[in-house]
């Protein structure tokens, strides 16, 4: 198998509506973007990692990259250097170094330790399948301070390990705070998100027959900047930033002038049927949504998409704009511009690395990225 298959290049030029200058200098009142299509060689194995573009962890530099895919309980290790599968390595599901029979998703903590989620259970464990410690999400002093009916998810951890950070999930209303949790000294600490209360406002729910509810929420994810931890949603632009060493947070304001910076409109929250469920949630996609912040320490600024679905006509494919914004690092947009004609579906963009931004692409079965550059 050839380390790069496909070989594109294309220079499009595009400018930005303001002049504004980034911190460092640079000026991204006008730009253009090369693109190129890389593919991971493989060798003989197949990467699992290319079927799903979910559950994909990079380290702190985006050197290399792992996923694990749950049926094998094997984790692939890629080196995003050189684009190349380095290694499988197999893990027990169960047994001392257990990590669990029904794990989703596995996180770079560091190099020495990876996170296993297996629902309320999160397992530590270094890369030779060690298991360093079990966290039960459920016991009373994680859950401390919560209702009966919350439950908590992990959405990342400090760069030592020794704090994780959770979502709240209530299936009769949003709950936008962070838990914090201190796993050394077993405690834990609210991290309150107040201008994130707005995803309430675009929840949709259904309660069926059987007493089961269904239900769409607006996401809240992490990204970590170095020792910073930035809280988003895809319902506004703007971010908290959370300082771990200080406990300082910051809500910072980020506008762009081409897209709104929020979702705006009214929605039943609480439907009655499947159908009306689907109405509801299409309708809220037609709205803008918003992306990761991607750090490019290459060149000191972030690039963060957004996309609106458009309305669809009869059996046409789903169609929609997209946007890319170049953000400096006191959250100031210097550079925005629509790029529907080169990116015109919803931009998954895994990370960047040497000034470029590399977007999953599954080529033929085999992991691919289209690289964005920003010239």
């Amino acid at each position: 198998m050839k380390h790069l298959i496909l070989s594109i290049f294309v220079l499009l030029l595009f400018s930005c509506s303001e002049s504004r200058e980034k911190q460092s200098g640079e000026d991204y009142s006008d730009f253009s973007i090369s693109m190129d299509t890389v593919i991971v060689d493989s060798g003989e194995d197949i990467l699992m990692a290319a079927t799903n573009p979910f559950g994909h962890s990079s380290n702190s530099d985006n050197s290399s990259l792992i996923f694990y895919e749950g049926k094998s309980a094997e984790l692939e290790i890629v080196d995003l250097k050189n684009l190349q599968l380095l290694e499988k390595k197999t893990f027990e599901k169960e047994g001392p170094n257990g990590i669990g029979q029904n794990v989703y998703q596995a996180r770079w903590i560091n190099d020495n330790l990876i996170a296993f989620s297996d629902w309320n259970k999160i397992t530590l464990a270094d890369f030779d399948g060690n298991v360093q410690q079990r966290i039960d999400l459920s016991e009373d002093w994680v859950k401390a301070g919560l209702g009966v009916t919350d439950f908590l998810s992990m959405m990342g951890f400090s760069n030592d390990g020794k704090l994780m950070y959770c979502s709240i999930t209530n299936f009769s209303k949003i709950n936008s705070n962070i838990v914090q949790v201190d796993i050394e000294n077993k405690t834990t600490k609210f991290i309150e998100l107040p201008e994130f209360e707005k995803r309430e406002n675009f929840r949709v729910s259904f309660k069926n027959e059987n007493g089961g509810t269904s239900m769409n929420s607006p996401n809240l994810s992490m990204d970590k900047n170095y020792d910073k931890v930035i809280f988003w949603t895809n319902v506004i632009n703007n971010v908290y930033v959370y300082d771990p060493k200080t406990d300082s947070l910051r809500f910072e304001m980020i506008t762009n002038n081409i897209f709104p910076n929020e979702k705006m409109g009214t929605y039943v929250n609480d439907v009655t049927s499947n159908e009306a469920r689907a109405e509801e949630i299409n309708k809220i996609n037609q709205e803008i949504s918003f992306s990761s912040l991607l750090w490019d320490d290459k060149n000191n600024v972030y690039y963060r998409f957004a996309h609106q679905q458009l309305p669809k006509i009869a059996d046409e494919p789903t169609k929609y704009k997209t946007y890319i914004s170049i953000i400096d690092e006191s959250y100031n947009v210097v550079g925005e511009k629509e790029i529907t004609d080169i990116i015109p579906l919803v931009p998954n963009a895994k990370f960047v690395r040497d000034g470029k931004i590399y977007l999953f692409l599954n080529v033929d079965d085999e992991l691919g990225y289209v690289r964005l550059k920003i010239n």
